[in-house]
């Protein structure tokens, strides 16, 4: 699967906004988007904020593909932000456990298990 580079972006109302540069392949965005998983991102924007939900489409923007730019990102740990697959879930039912493992691993599995 190719990898490239997205920006996520989150309003969050008066509480403020959420944004990140990432690498991810767009099987697994596609599949952050289309399962509705409530990502969990806790009281990032103060206390008492407690920030979650599913990662709209217009959330997140495709920046390139090239190769030569995700690599130049992965080596020198360019990634910055909020990247939704670090995150933990919230009510989300799955085959499998969803306890302890974070948004990525749950996309990795439902992937997997489409194959």
């Amino acid at each position: 699967m190719k990898k490239a580079i997205y920006k996520l972006n989150v309003e969050c109302g008066r509480s403020g906004e959420l944004e990140g540069v990432f690498v991810a392949t767009k099987e697994q965005v596609e599949k952050l988007i289309s399962s509705k998983i409530e990502v969990y991102f806790g009281e990032v924007l103060g206390k008492h904020s407690e920030i979650y939900g599913a990662i709209e489409q217009h959330e997140v923007i495709f920046l390139t593909d090239s190769e030569e730019a995700v690599r130049v990102v992965e080596d020198y740990g360019l990634s910055n932000g909020f990247k939704p697959f670090d995150y933990t879930s919230v009510n989300f039912k799955a085959d499998f456990d969803t306890d302890d493992i974070t948004v990525g691993e749950i996309i990795d599995k439902l992937l997997e298990s489409e194959n």
